[in-house]
């Protein structure tokens, strides 16, 4: 009998407070999420800074690519888009730390997505932020470039990493994690089947599959053995997602 997966919110609980700032991290506390995902860019003085696009054009009232920002000019920003905006307001672009301080408060798992930074020495910064926050043992690496998970791999030899892919699943993937250990395959959904999943478990590799808001699609992907489900939204049966969807902290 396979597990319960652990369900990790993307973005936050992305659904009900705009995606990647801290009242959608602190509504999936709220909610008893495992684990939150974030996807993280690194400023061009070095400070590590939660956001998912290239560019800030779509989430705030500034305009540029992510990277290219100060972190005093990113702080600048102020969010005007996202799911129950309306609700909340000057909000900022977080640093990780300020991600990271929420999810030790609530006991949570941080998926922590590498995007885009400027030189190797970056990377180093984002592990020994990580070590500094007290959440080492409670986060992961994940990216979609294979060379930054194991650039990290050669920093630190004990933190998770999760490959992510919107492909099929394919051979050279489980011998990529077999080089990464401790990792786990982070599979989109829509290109994979339960089947596959059944297939890396039975190769001793833990699967996670991304993102999945309804729960009769992630029922089978779970049956098979998925170890993580990242989602938007509240997909177990023991809550509703107007649960918690009011608070406003």
């Amino acid at each position: 009998m396979n597990m319960k997966p652990k369900y990790v919110a993307h973005r936050g609980l992305s659904l009900h407070a705009p995606e990647n700032t801290i009242p959608a991290f602190e509504l999936a506390g709220k909610s008893g999420f495992w684990g939150i995902e974030c996807d993280t860019y690194c400023t061009t003085n070095g400070r590590w800074i939660v956001h998912h696009d290239r560019t800030v054009d779509r989430m705030t009232n500034g305009t540029g690519r992510t990277k290219d920002f100060s972190y005093e000019e990113i702080r600048k920003l102020h969010i005007v888009a996202g799911n129950g905006i309306d609700a909340y307001s000057n909000l900022q672009i977080p640093t990780l730390e300020e991600v990271l301080s929420v999810c030790l408060s609530y006991g949570m798992h941080a998926f922590i997505e590498i995007e885009e930074y400027h030189q190797d020495r970056d990377l180093e910064k984002l592990v020994s932020l990580v070590r500094g926050s007290g959440m080492h043992g409670q986060c992961s690496f994940i990216c979609f470039n294979a060379d930054d998970l194991l650039k990290v791999r050669a920093i630190d030899d004990r933190v998770p990493l999760g490959y992510l892919s919107s492909k099929p699943p394919a051979a050279a993937d489980l011998e990529l994690i077999g080089r990464m250990q401790p990792a786990f395959l982070d599979y989109d959904y829509r290109s994979t089947t339960p089947e596959d999943v059944r297939n890396c478990r039975r190769a001793g590799i833990d699967v996670s599959m991304w993102t999945v808001n309804d729960q009769e699609i992630s029922k089978p992907f779970e049956d098979a053995g998925a170890v993580y489900i990242t989602t938007d939204t509240i997909l177990w049966n023991a809550m509703e997602p107007g649960d918690h969807s009011s608070s406003k902290n």
